[in-house]
C-alpha cells in the first residue's frame, strides 16, 4: 500500500502550518477560504467544535469525493502546548497504517495559530467509496453473517494493532467502516484515529478498555461475546502490556 501520508514529519504544535499533497494543492486554498456550506457539501458530523463534511470532486474537476474535518478552537487554553485534534489524526493515522491496518487516504492537514492559540485545525481525507458504518450491525435485525465477517476482520486488525505496543482509544463501530469489494470479499477501514497512541508505563487505558468499548455497543449474550474474545486472543503474539 502506498503510504497516505509524509515519511516525515514536520509539524509543530507551537506555530502555524499545514501538508497538502501535490495533486491537492489547486483545491485547499479554496477549501480553507471559502465557506464549506457553498460547496454544497453533506454535514457527516457535526458538535460545537467540529464538522466533517463530504465534498464532492465534481465542485474542483477532482476525480472522486473527499471528507474534511474541520475543527474552530474556542477554548483558549486547551491546546496551548499540545497538538490539535487535526496532528492528532496524522499521528493515528501513521501508526495504525505501519501496523498493517487499511485508513483512508490523507490529502491535506493543517493548524492555524496566534501567539500560540490554536484557532483552527483542518483534516482532509479521501471519502472511501461504497462503504458502510459499523453502527449498521449494532440492529437486530442486521446480517449475523457479515456481522460476523466484520468483527472478526476488527479482531484481527485491533490484535496486530496491541502487538505493536499500541491503544486504539475510540474503537467504536461507527469509526470502523464496511464494504464488499469486487471480488466479494468484506474490507473494514479504520478512521476517526486522534485517540490512537502508543501505551506508555503511565498510560491508564489498556488493550481490555479497547474490546469493552467496541463490544459494549453490541450487547451480546456472554458466550457470543466470548466466541469473538477467543479468537482475538488466538492472533496475540504478545501478552497484555
Amino acid at each position: 500500500m502506498k503510504p497516505s501520508f509524509p515519511e516525515t514529519k514536520p509539524f509543530s504544535c507551537c506555530r502555524s502550518w499545514n501538508f497538502c499533497r501535490s495533486d491537492f494543492q489547486q483545491i485547499l486554498p479554496r477549501l480553507l477560504t471559502e465557506p464549506l456550506e457553498s460547496f454544497e457539501g453533506e454535514l457527516i458530523w457535526s458538535t460545537t467544535y467540529k464538522k466533517s463534511f463530504r465534498i464532492s470532486g465534481e465542485k474542483f474537476s477532482s476525480p472522486g469525493d473527499f471528507v474534511i474535518k474541520y475543527y474552530r478552537e474556542k477554548r483558549f487554553f486547551r491546546y496551548l502546548f499540545r497538538p490539535s485534534m487535526a496532528l492528532r489524526e496524522y499521528r493515528g493515522f501513521a501508526l495504525a497504517e505501519a501496523a498493517g491496518i487499511p485508513v483512508a487516504e490523507i490529502l491535506a492537514l493543517g493548524e492555524k495559530r496566534h501567539f500560540l492559540h490554536l484557532k483552527e485545525a483542518f483534516f482532509v481525507t479521501k471519502y472511501l467509496e461504497d462503504t458502510h458504518s459499523g453502527d449498521e450491525f449494532l440492529a437486530a435485525d442486521c446480517d449475523t453473517e457479515l456481522q460476523d465477517k466484520y468483527i472478526r476482520i476488527n479482531m484481527e486488525y485491533l490484535a496486530k494493532f496491541h502487538d505493536a505496543g499500541l491503544i486504539h482509544g475510540g474503537f467504536n463501530p461507527r469509526n470502523e467502516l464496511w464494504r464488499i469489494n469486487a471480488d466479494g470479499e468484506m474490507e473494514v477501514i479504520w478512521i476517526d484515529l486522534a485517540t490512537c497512541r502508543r501505551k506508555t508505563p503511565r498510560e491508564k487505558r489498556t488493550q481490555e478498555s479497547d474490546l469493552y468499548t467496541f463490544f459494549k455497543h453490541f450487547k451480546f449474550p456472554a458466550a457470543r461475546e466470548q466466541s469473538f474474545r477467543d479468537y482475538y486472543s488466538s492472533l496475540r503474539k504478545k501478552t497484555e502490556f
